[in-house]
């Protein structure tokens, strides 16, 4: 794969995720994908997540946002397999609280799927925000 094509699967990946073409989505995810996540304990969905409990993650996020969670590519480096993008995420919550992040992951890729992935977002703010149910000031 190319560079290009590498970078072009990043945004239709994200575009997918942000319109909520989640099953679309989870196309671009190589069966043996390795999600890390920052977070620690403190969050359910960090650590590394295999391709199922990467979809429970994500599925999930239907029952605390009103919407689903918007992510805009913000800037992307790419090199041999790997992309590392910045994105912008946005989010309202059922209660109506915003949820506004920033992240910037690695996206290694095999045989025109997402392999492994190195996801870094400010898990203070998320934690705050999603687990203690609290508002906070964006990071964004």
């Amino acid at each position: 794969m190319t560079i290009e094509t590498n970078r072009k699967l990043v945004l239709e990946f994200f575009t997918k995720v942000s319109d909520g073409d989640l099953e679309e989505a989870f196309a671009l995810i190589h069966d043996d994908v390795a999600w890390w996540s920052a977070g620690g304990e403190n969050l359910a969905f960090s650590g590394v997540l295999s391709k199922s409990a990467f979809i429970q993650s994500m599925t999930g996020m239907g029952a605390i946002f009103a919407e689903g969670l918007k992510l805009a590519p913000t800037s992307m480096v790419a090199e041999g397999d790997r992309v590392a993008v910045e994105l912008s995420g946005h989010a309202v919550l059922k209660d109506g609280r915003n949820y506004d992040n920033l992240y910037h992951i690695l996206l290694t890729f095999k045989d025109r799927q997402i392999i492994a992935a190195r996801e870094y977002h400010d898990t203070l703010y998320a934690k705050i925000v999603l687990i203690d149910g609290q508002v906070s000031n964006s990071p964004v």
